[in-house]
């Protein structure tokens, strides 16, 4: 059981659990759910991510829009990893999202702003890191599925607690490696966890994570849409990238955003 996923959970209105599941679908890259509005996360399905049952049918197939959303959270602890996907765009898709400071920026650009003359750590091989290479003074990739260059994930333990800036991918969230990587985090250091998983909730901070580099879905239609015909994240405009921090002095001078949905489905 995720510690870290159950406190989000239990920032879930009431009035969102009466609400039909809607729009169910995993596809290629993304895994979608609409409650309250169009949630979405990472599709869990390659087994050097998640190596448990991973090729095994996901339950009530064809008929998961039948189930309540109290039904389909309890899937984050399931060991298949599709369904641990439907949980946690189910999850995105019942946050409130009002009442808290967001802020227009990118994650991987404010990790390089913070890293400057630091050492950092990314977890999760992204692209267009060059910028946050130059500018620390070290700089470590760490990843399940190492390219060339890249430390491999058991490598963590010797490199976080040296780090005095972290940036992690949201599959974290989905695969039960979140925990175990702030457990490692240095006093004084940042934590940015990234990427359209992750839950918009301040559970998340106190946890040790300092900044969500989060993401709402603004256009529903055209992001359904592309979703279900392969697109990946980068490849939604209908799909807006927020930051969220703990302490909003750390985002001094970004500009402060609301959140929208111009399109419904």
């Amino acid at each position: 059981m995720s510690l870290i996923l159950e406190a989000v959970k239990a920032t879930i209105p009431e009035i969102s659990y009466s609400r039909p599941l809607q729009r169910v679908a995993t596809c290629a890259f993304i895994t979608m759910v609409k409650t309250t509005r169009l949630g979405i996360c990472m599709t869990l399905s390659d087994d050097r991510v998640f190596e448990v049952k991973v090729n095994l049918p996901v339950s009530h197939m064809g008929e998961i829009e039948s189930l309540s959303l109290k039904k389909v959270l309890t899937w984050t602890d399931s060991l298949q990893g599709i369904e641990r996907s439907f949980a946690l765009a189910a999850m995105n898709s019942a946050l409130p999202l009002d009442g808290k400071k967001y802020f227009a920026g990118n994650a991987l650009e404010l990790t390089a702003k913070l890293g400057a003359g630091k050492k950092v750590a990314v977890i999760g091989h992204f692209p267009h890191l060059e910028k946050i290479r130059q500018q620390a003074s070290e700089f470590s990739i760490i990843e399940k599925r190492p390219q060339d260059g890249d430390f491999h994930a058991e490598d963590a333990v010797k490199i976080i607690p040296q780090a005095d800036v972290v940036t992690m991918t949201g599959v974290t969230c989905l695969n039960d490696t979140i925990e175990g990587l702030l457990a490692l985090k240095k006093p004084g250091s940042t934590f940015i966890v990234l990427g359209p998983s992750v839950p918009v909730s301040s559970a998340l901070f106190d946890f040790g994570v300092d900044v969500i580099g989060g993401a709402w879905v603004e256009d529903e239609v055209d992001c359904y849409n592309r979703i279900l015909q392969g697109a990946a994240p980068r490849y939604l405009p209908g799909l807006r990238s927020v930051l969220y921090p703990k302490n909003p002095d750390l985002l001094a001078g970004y500009e402060e955003i609301t959140p929208k949905i111009t399109r419904p489905l």
